[in-house]
């Protein structure tokens, strides 16, 4: 498109867009601005996520208007599932009053999960409208891990190159006891038989994801979504609160129960679970940032990055054994 095309069409969006440089944003740097206008305050994201996902959040979130698990997404009047503004994609919603979830509160991790619940149930509906997200955006665990498998070795190799860097001998030191895991993930996923339909899986239940108001929790940010067993979400909850909790059994049975009374396990979901959380995501992801997408961050972030999420290997395997057990 020309420069006069996109300016033109930047002369159609409404008028509040034009304050961004302005608006209060959410912390430095951040990329959500909040706008106060006559009909209340909007939250403007601009996106770093593709045409397709875009697209795909976009009909979600217009799909879940008004269940109360998401906010209110504004369209621009060609129907679009976001603003272009000024060279980049822009999603506006409305403000939902709240505050973010606090995980050491029980009763924020079973707001979270009765919010899951009814993502997973709704989702059902929207992909059997749309069935072409169900394909397009389909997870493929054995496949993806493999791909991943492959990421932990190239690490290794440029590891094992600068492992005068303290911070390489340490990854170096645990590289084979992650890859193993890695391994038998792929490899006992492999042999499970086909599970029931995928669900639309939030993927990010980070507590500042969750905006909690009169202990309900709703989801403010789409951008990791996938389709995918339901599983790999109840993992991903659980695992972020099981590392805060230092990984303890306590935490573990406290989690496993309050999902069975609220979102109940099916026949062969805590092998599953246990698969998904063998899979050493954080070591793997912490790998790729240092070596292959060569993150400009200090030293320091890398080492508390490894202390908050991968350091305690003892109490990980514990909970693993814990599971087993279970099953």
């Amino acid at each position: 498109m020309v420069m006069g095309g996109i300016e033109a069409v930047e002369k159609r969006h409404p008028e509040f867009l034009y304050g961004l440089e302005n608006g209060r944003r959410k912390s430095k740097g951040a990329k959500v601005c909040y706008l106060e206008g006559t009909d209340g305050i909007k939250v403007v994201k601009q996106l770093n996520i593709g045409a397709k996902q875009a697209k795909f959040i976009g009909e979600l979130l217009t799909y879940l208007n008004g269940s109360g698990l998401t906010p209110e997404l504004l369209r621009p009047e060609s129907g679009a599932a976001y603003f272009w503004f000024k060279g980049g994609r822009y999603f506006v919603t409305r403000y939902l009053p709240g505050r973010p979830a606090e995980y050491y509160q029980l009763q924020d991790l079973q707001a979270a999960i009765r919010s899951m619940a009814r993502l997973h149930r709704l989702s059902e509906d929207f992909l059997a409208a749309y069935p072409r997200w169900r394909l397009s955006l389909k997870f493929e665990p054995v496949q993806v891990w493999q791909s991943r498998l492959r990421e932990l070795e190239i690490c290794r190799e440029r590891a094992i190159r600068f492992r005068q860097n303290s911070w390489c001998r340490q990854y170096l030191r645990f590289w084979y006891f992650f890859w193993l895991q890695a391994l038998k993930a792929v490899e006992e996923l492999r042999s499970l038989p086909a599970r029931r339909p995928a669900v639309i899986c939030y993927h990010d239940w980070a507590f500042h994801n969750l905006i909690i108001n009169n202990g309900d929790a709703a989801l403010i940010d789409f951008d990791y979504a996938l389709v995918d067993d339901a599983v790999h979400d109840r993992a991903n909850l659980i695992g972020r609160y099981l590392r805060l909790h230092q990984w303890s059994n306590e935490a573990l049975l406290k989690a496993l129960w309050n999902f069975d009374r609220i979102y109940p396990w099916r026949a062969g979901d805590l092998r599953r679970l246990r698969i998904y959380l063998t899979f050493p995501y954080e070591y793997w992801i912490l790998g790729r940032q240092f070596f292959l997408e060569r993150q400009p961050w200090s030293e320091k972030y890398f080492q508390d990055q490894w202390k908050r999420k991968i350091a305690d290997i003892e109490g990980r395997n514990q909970t693993l054994e814990l599971i087993e057990s279970l099953e």
